[in-house]
């Protein structure tokens, strides 16, 4: 299973991850999934300066959910463990192409619920616009 995944991540250009916030971190699932990725000599190697990521050269698109808002406070920022622990296991892969797409405050109620969801749309609807222009 570990080759199987690892060696569909190596051959992919572009990675659509979904990551919901559960206790402050990223679901098992996913973080099943990335410990099978991190195979030193495939994903990352370490060398005379430190780690080296060989996996750059993608693009990572990450559609995060989150039941509060952690985004816009130095609080919530030092809370959530997943946007900072994506983006440092994806770095240590070599990818440095990513975004976070945020949909925050989703068990809020409507009042933040709902313009949490249009918001997190439209900037999937502009990220795939800028992909579609680029290719």
């Amino acid at each position: 299973m570990s080759e199987k995944l690892v060696s569909q991540f190596l051959a992919s250009d572009v990675i659509v991850v979904g990551a919901p916030l559960y206790n402050f971190t990223v679901p098992t699932q996913l973080k099943a999934w990335i410990d099978r990725l991190a195979q030193p000599g495939r994903t990352f190697k370490y060398g005379e300066k430190g780690p080296v990521g060989l996996a750059g050269g993608k693009k990572v698109f990450v559609a995060i959910t989150r039941g509060g808002v952690y985004s816009t406070t130095e609080g919530g920022q030092a809370l959530e463990h997943q946007e900072s622990y994506l983006k440092a296991i994806f770095g240590f892969f070599g990818v440095t192409d990513i975004t976070f797409i945020r949909a925050e405050g989703l068990a809020m109620g409507d009042a933040v619920k709902i313009p949490a969801i249009a918001a997190a749309r439209k900037q999937i609807d502009e990220a795939v616009q800028g992909e579609t222009l680029a290719a």
